[in-house]
C-alpha cells in the first residue's frame, strides 16, 4: 500500500510540474506584444508580468485541485475494491464455518433433535457435516440451495421425522432418494422441480403424514397419485393445477385434516362442492380462507 502512495505522490509532482509548463506557456501566450521604448514599456511589461503570475496561479491551484479529487476518488475506489473482496471473500468462508458449528453442538449435545439454519446459504459440499447426526429428528434449511446430490446424505439419517428445504430444486431422481427415508413424516419442498414420477416415489415412504410441495413441473394429474396416499393428514400444494375433478380425489382421503391450494385451478363450483360436501376440513385458497368456507377464521 505505501509503495502505491509513493507512485501517486510521484504522480501528482509530475502532473503538477507539467500544470505549472503549461500555465506559464499559457500566460506568455496571452501577453501582446508591444514595440515600446524606455520607461513605458517596462512599465507595460512589469503589469503584465504580474498578471501572468496571477494567472499561472490560478490555472495552478485549480488544476491541482482537480488532480487531487481523481487522485481522491482513485483511492477511495481502491479501497471499496479491497474491502469488497474481503466480504466476498468471509461471505464464502463463513456458511461453512457456521455449519459446520451447528452440526458440532448436535453432535455433542445428544438431547438437540432439530437442525434450523436460517441466516446463511447451505449447499451440497456442507452436508457431509450432517453425517454423525444421528438423533436428529428435523432439519430445515430457509436458505437452501440443495440438489439431488445431498438427497442420499439426509435420507440416511435414521431417525429423521420433519425435513423442510427451501430454494432447493430437487427432481424426481432427488425424490427417490428421499424415500429411503422411512421415518419420514413431515416433507416440505417448496422449491422443487419434481414431476408426477418424483411424486409417485413418495408413496413409498410409510409414515408420510404431512406433504408441502411445489413444482411448476406437476400438472393437475398429480392428484390421481397423492389421493393414494392414504396417512396424510396435512396437504399443502403450490402452483400445481389441480381441477375440480382433482379436489374431489384428494378430498377423499381418509385421514385428511387441513388442505391448502396456492394457485390451483379449482372453479369456484369446486370449492362450493368441497364447503357442501367435506365441511370438517380446515382449507386455505392463496393463504386465506374461502368467504363460503364454515371453517373460516382471523389469522394473525
Amino acid at each position: 500500500m505505501s509503495d502505491k502512495k509513493t507512485s501517486a505522490q510521484t504522480d501528482v509532482s509530475a502532473v503538477v510540474a507539467a500544470i505549472d509548463d503549461a500555465a506559464t506557456e499559457n500566460a506568455n501566450l496571452q501577453n501582446p506584444e508591444t514595440e515600446t521604448n524606455g520607461e513605458e514599456s517596462n512599465n507595460e511589461n512589469s503589469v503584465w508580468s504580474i498578471r501572468n503570475r496571477k494567472r499561472r496561479r490560478r490555472i495552478r491551484t485549480i488544476a491541482i485541485a482537480a488532480v487531487l479529487v481523481v487522485l481522491a476518488i482513485g483511492i477511495v475506489m481502491l479501497v471499496r475494491g479491497n474491502r469488497n473482496a474481503d466480504e466476498e471473500a468471509a461471505t464464502a468462508v463463513a456458511p461453512a464455518i457456521l455449519f459446520a458449528e451447528a452440526c458440532e453442538a448436535l453432535a455433542a449435545n445428544p438431547e438437540l433433535k432439530t437442525l434450523h439454519v436460517r441466516e446463511f446459504e447451505v449447499s451440497d459440499p456442507l452436508i457431509e457435516k450432517i453425517k454423525p447426526l444421528v438423533g436428529i429428528e428435523t432439519f430445515i434449511v430457509d436458505k437452501g440451495a440443495l440438489t439431488d446430490q445431498s438427497m442420499a446424505t439426509i435420507a440416511a439419517l435414521p431417525k429423521l421425522r420433519q425435513l423442510r428445504l427451501r430454494l432447493s430444486p430437487i427432481t424426481d431422481e432427488g425424490l427417490a432418494e428421499i424415500t429411503k427415508c422411512e421415518s419420514l413424516q413431515f416433507l416440505n419442498l417448496p422449491h422443487a422441480e419434481c414431476g408426477i414420477i418424483g411424486v409417485e416415489k413418495l408413496l413409498d415412504l410409510p409414515n408420510l403424514r404431512q406433504l408441502r410441495l411445489g413444482s411448476k413441473k406437476l400438472t393437475g394429474e398429480v392428484a390421481t397419485v397423492i389421493a393414494k396416499m392414504k396417512k396424510l393428514r396435512t396437504l399443502h400444494l403450490i402452483g400445481v393445477p389441480i381441477t375440480d375433478e382433482g379436489l374431489k380425489q384428494i378430498a377423499a382421503l381418509p385421514q385428511l385434516e387441513s388442505l391448502y391450494l396456492d394457485d390451483s385451478s379449482v372453479t369456484e363450483a369446486g370449492w362450493n362442492w368441497l364447503f357442501a360436501n367435506k365441511n370438517h376440513l380446515h382449507v386455505h385458497i392463496n393463504q386465506k380462507h374461502h368467504d363460503r368456507d364454515p371453517n373460516r377464521h382471523e389469522h394473525d
